[in-house]
């Protein structure tokens, strides 16, 4: 500055005075930093600071972070390494993020991709459970390497590798395309910043969230501030310091009780950012100040401060006061709107409820004109509304006043507060603000003359009244909650039913099950995915966008089947498992035939029925006719009329009195529930006995395998034990003794009909069946409550009358037929025999023949 030489020159003639001599060292500071001084008064901040702050980067060379009071941050990957593990899983991805460039007070919850993974607690939560874990160091000189990271990849990780002095987090990432299913997420962390800010009031070093306590940190920082310390002669004013540290401790009422501190200061400093942004960052979160003056910084929080200097029309040089009454119309507005940092809403950017003034807008015309705000370091949707009525109220006091003081105007410091007395314009000891002190040269009559030029604005203790009933309501944004696409609900348990088929390749009938399921409530559920659980082992059976699936040829057991939902992004729900199911298969017995009916014609009973309900029933089985002449007619005495195919709906039997009882069987051998029908047998054509053959009860015919024991005809067994060569050589005298497969009992005498006649043969059989491996003794529980004394219900037994017949005189050397089937049977006989045929399907049960005879009927 050539042209200031004569000045200086001018005034080192005085410089023997201890007072000038100051004021030159002062004189000359004030000149190099007048300019920064000024640019650092208060300005909006761009909302790009507040973007990208809980977002972690992968980057090879990256900025370093200074986190403030409770943030949730991203951070820096250092370390990224896939390894097989012997863990959670048999993949694992090793990740370790730099989260501060210094030591914090306390490392909190991670969040992935904004969902909670790791609560405070450090507990694993939610779908991340058993596919996550994690170390975290704070930052002190005691965190040593990650123990965990150090066992995994010790040729990797290593003891050296201590991120000294840096807050960090280790994460070890189990493989599971469901849980991650778009890679590494994004990792984000609560975070309480810096632990070792000092504060002048105590001369202690901690964890603090007084803004300008933080802020005086972040300039006396040497490596990313500006390295001035505190109550350093070129570094920050000490006692400005504290009486701000002070006014941001102060408490405010809150709405419904309680208060809260009056400023705080919760964010996040890229240090990649110019000192200057940081600088203004800081300062709105306490509506401060902060200016350099007299060699030192001076910071001011926002509030009231009582003047200390009183200027008057004396303190002004001849060119004297201006004033500018109103700011331009692009600087004017009359409410404040903007965002702040929301805790209520997962710690994003989000808008804290305007505030306008109804005076301020009358003034205006009626025209609502909106400043709009950012404050990256408030979390308190309170505070973000007292700071923006501060920042309304400054804005409305307009009045500017330029002074060209004389040399008590050096007084004045940047940032402070004084009052004017100038009568002319009405002012008496009206409070200002000192918004900037220049140096100002002026010409004079003696010469040239260096003098203070002071820009004051009006300001008000009413700028930072704050009355509670000013509080609006806050609520977080988004005001709805939206699906999260990682959090799918399970679509309801499905349900089970076996069918039948038949095959279109001829391979017959076989069986599957049709399951169902209730729908997930997801909206991202694009898919389902089906397993079926057999011999232990979850078998896929496929993926489908329906309700429903078939699984095909399924093999009779015991399953279990469980379904979940899938997302276009290939994430899955939790399972919806249904309980141990039975499959009978073609194991299950057939349904009761429904629809029998039974029509008489010409002494034939002609019975119909639905057809049959089951496939298996219809391909490859049967229908059973018996007839049983008992009065409570039943399968076990019963005997055997007909068998057709389970296809057909209709049968022709011979119309004997009594009833006809029906059963189904399917291709696999399982019978069915047994219907009846009963019949008188009348019939149109009248018929009259004309013999009976009466065998029952001493049945003294001649037997062949079979015996009378109580008066009633059995089958013998295969092996008595008066025809054991030997007990010894019998190996199970539990199989001995079974019954005969046949037994054939010829009636003891046959019919004579003294000539050749017409007659109807009937054959009459009264029969139950006995098992003779369930002895009573072996019997249990309420005798009344057995289901059959004698034996049991099955189709093990038969038995049936056959006849032969002679058309010449049977006591001389008859011609004889050969034998057939008698249940109704139309001849032309001189003479008959007959015979009874006893059936054993399974050698424990035979058959018990209580009634045994053979009518002939003759037309009246």
């Amino acid at each position: 500055m050539p042209f200031l030489a004569p000045v200086f020159a001018a005034i080192s003639a005085f410089a023997a005075s201890s007072v000038l001599a100051g004021f030159v060292v002062n004189l000359g500071a004030s000149l190099l930093l007048s300019t920064a001084a000024a640019a650092l008064t208060r300005k909006n901040v761009d909302s790009a600071t507040m973007k990208g702050r809980t977002v972690t980067s992968r980057q090879p060379i990256a900025p370093h972070k200074i986190i403030y009071g409770e943030a949730i941050v991203g951070g820096t990957i250092v370390y990224l390494n896939t390894r097989d593990s012997g863990g959670i899983t048999n993949q694992a991805l090793d990740v370790v993020v730099a989260l501060a460039a210094h030591p914090v007070e306390m490392i909190g919850s991670v969040l992935l991709d904004g969902e909670l993974a790791i609560d405070f607690s450090g507990n694993v939560v939610g779908r991340y459970a058993g596919w996550l874990s994690y170390e975290k160091h704070t930052g002190t000189n005691t965190s040593g390497a990650f123990a965990g990271l150090r066992a995994a990849s010790p040729a990797l990780w290593t003891t050296a590798h201590k991120l000294q002095d840096r807050a960090a987090i280790f994460l070890n990432f189990g493989f599971n395309p469901d849980v991650y299913p778009n890679g590494i997420p994004n990792i984000s962390v609560y975070v309480q910043g810096k632990r070792d800010i000092l504060d002048p009031r105590t001369g202690v070093r901690g964890y603090t969230t007084n803004p300008a306590l933080c802020l005086a940190d972040y300039m006396a920082d040497p490596i990313y501030g500006l390295g001035a310390e505190i109550g350093a002669a070129d570094g920050i004013n000490t006692a400005d310091l504290i009486a701000a540290a002070n006014v941001c401790d102060e408490t405010v009422a809150k709405v419904g009780g309680g208060t809260e501190r009056r400023y705080t200061c919760n964010g996040l400093i890229d240090t990649s950012v110019a000192p200057q942004e940081i600088i203004e960052g800081l300062l709105t979160s306490m509506a401060g100040t902060c200016g350099w003056q007299a060699g030192q910084w001076h910071i001011y929080a926002g509030a009231y401060r009582t003047p200390t200097l009183a200027l008057t029309a004396d303190d002004c040089t001849e060119a004297g006061l201006s004033v500018a009454t109103r700011v331009s119309r692009s600087q004017n507005f009359n409410a404040v709107r903007g965002t702040f940092v929301s805790p209520d809403n997962d710690w994003v950017a989000d808008d804290f409820p305007a505030y306008q003034s109804a005076a301020y807008i009358a003034e205006d015309g009626g025209e609502v004109v909106w400043r709009d705000i950012t404050l990256p370091f408030t979390i308190s949707a309170s505070m973000a509304q007292r700071l923006a009525k501060i920042e309304l109220e400054r804005n409305r006091r307009q009045m500017t006043v330029q002074i060209d003081g004389k040399l008590r105007a050096w007084l004045a410091t940047v940032g402070d507060t004084v009052t004017l007395d100038y009568a002319r314009w009405g002012f008496s000891a009206k409070p200002f603000d000192i918004a900037s002190v220049n140096l100002q040269l002026n010409s004079g009559d003696s010469g040239a003359v260096i003098a203070p030029q002071l820009t004051l604005r009006e300001t008000s203790p009413l700028v930072y009244d704050w009355a509670t009933s000013e509080f609006q309501i806050y609520a977080a944004a988004p005001r709805t909650t939206l699906p999260s696409a990682f959090d799918i609900e399970q679509p309801g348990t499905p349900f089970a039913v076996e069918s039948l088929y038949q095959t279109l390749d001829g391979a017959g009938v076989k069986v599957k099950v049709t399951l169902t399921w209730p729908a997930s409530s997801s909206a991202f559920a694009a898919l389902y995915q089906i397993e079926m659980l057999a011999d232990g082992v979850w078998i896929p059976q496929g993926r489908t966008d329906s309700l429903t699936l078939e699984i095909l040829d399924i093999a009779p057991g015991i399953y279990q089947f469980r379904a979940k939902a899938v997302t276009t992004l290939g994430v899955s729900s939790a399972w919806a498992t249904t309980a141990p199911t039975e499959i009978s298969g073609l194991r299950a017995p057939p349904v009761a035939i429904t629809g029998l009916t039974l029509q008489t014609a010409g002494g034939l009973a002609v019975l119909k029925w639905d057809l049959h309900a089951d496939l298996d029933v219809r391909a490859g089985g049967f229908i059973y006719i018996r007839h049983s002449a008992a009065s409570a007619p039943g399968w076990a005495n019963s005997v055997s009329m007909d068998v057709v195919s389970g296809g057909q709906a209709i049968a022709v039997v011979a119309l004997k009195p009594g009833a006809y009882v029906l059963r189904a069987e399917d291709s696999s051998g399982n019978l069915g529930p047994e219907i009846a029908v009963s019949t008188d047998g009348a019939q149109a054509v009248a018929f009259a006995p004309v013999t009976t053959l009466t065998e029952d009860t001493t049945f003294t015919g001649t037997k062949t395998d079979c015996f009378v024991s109580g008066g009633a005809l059995q089958i013998s067994t295969t092996s008595q034990i008066d025809a054991w060569p030997s007990v010894d050589a019998i190996a199970n005298i539990d199989a001995e003794g079974g019954i005969a497969a046949s037994a054939t009992y010829n009636f003891a005498a046959g019919m004579n009909f003294g000539l050749v006649k017409r007659t109807r043969l009937r054959s009459i059989i009264d029969i139950s069946v006995l098992d003779i491996l369930n002895n009573i003794d072996g019997r249990t529980g309420d005798i009344d409550t057995w289901a059959s004394f004698d034996g049991t219900d099955g189709s093990e037994v038969d038995v049936y009358v056959e006849a032969r017949t002679t058309q010449t005189n049977p006591g001389l050397a008859p011609v004889w037929s050969g034998w057939s089937r008698v249940d109704s049977h139309e001849v032309q006989a001189w003479g008959v025999q007959a015979r009874a045929i006893l059936k054993s399907y399974d050698p424990s049960f035979t058959p018990i023949v209580s009634t045994l005879r053979l009518a002939a009927d003759e037309v009246v």
